[in-house]
């Protein structure tokens, strides 16, 4: 699976590992299950952190909120800590763009794919995210026996500060140079540490 994952082809990368052993591959199982439940449900992903950390919410194609697990083709808005996108009402939006499972006698493994999109409750085409549309965000989850890993994936990260809003690409730019300066490690860190944190198992 890890082949799914988006290559890097220009700007900043950022990787974050986790990995879990389990005595067998039955509690393997259900530990990974746990962790695929976990990881589809984005609007709760702020309370894995345990720190103060930008929220998520689906969406549909509205812009209207949606409570359940994600899907591919969902929108999702994001209020990170900071300043906001002005043209995208304080919100930077992504789109998910795949969703891969497997599973076989061996084990199971997902794969959830973001990308940066436009802002769809407005007629704006701009991309409404601080990293232009390269950019992408994934984590993957895998169990082979009793060892489950966990790796998110941010690859291409660009700061966009190609919208036609001046203001859009100064808060971009402020905004990205940070996260290209490690500002957004700890937020994926600490998601990808809660997602495998086996003493809430």
């Amino acid at each position: 699976m890890e082949k799914n994952i988006p290559k890097q082809v220009e700007g900043k990368s950022l990787d974050c590992f986790k990995t879990v052993e389990l005595p067998s591959r039955e509690e393997a199982t259900r530990f990974f299950e746990r962790i695929r439940s976990r990881l589809l449900n984005v609007n709760r992903w702020n309370e894995i952190t345990k720190a103060p950390s930008a929220t998520f919410t689906i969406t549909d194609k509205s812009g209207n909120p949606i409570e359940r697990p994600v899907q591919k083709a969902d929108y999702i808005r994001i209020d990170i800590p900071g300043p906001g996108l002005p043209s995208a009402k304080g919100y930077d939006w992504v789109r998910v763009e795949d969703i891969t499972e497997t599973a076989d006698v061996e084990g199971a493994s997902i794969l959830l794919t973001l990308r940066p999109c436009p802002d769809p409750t407005q007629d704006n085409t701009d991309t409404a995210h601080f990293f232009t549309l390269l950019a992408t965000s994934s984590f993957l989850v895998e169990q082979k026996g009793g060892h489950i890993s966990l790796h998110y994936a941010g690859r291409n990260e660009i700061v966009n500060t190609d919208n036609t809003s001046i203001l859009d690409n100064l808060r971009n730019f402020m905004v990205g140079l940070g996260a290209k300066m490690g500002a957004s490690f700890p937020q994926w860190k600490a998601l990808t540490e809660g997602l495998g944190d086996i003493d809430n198992y």
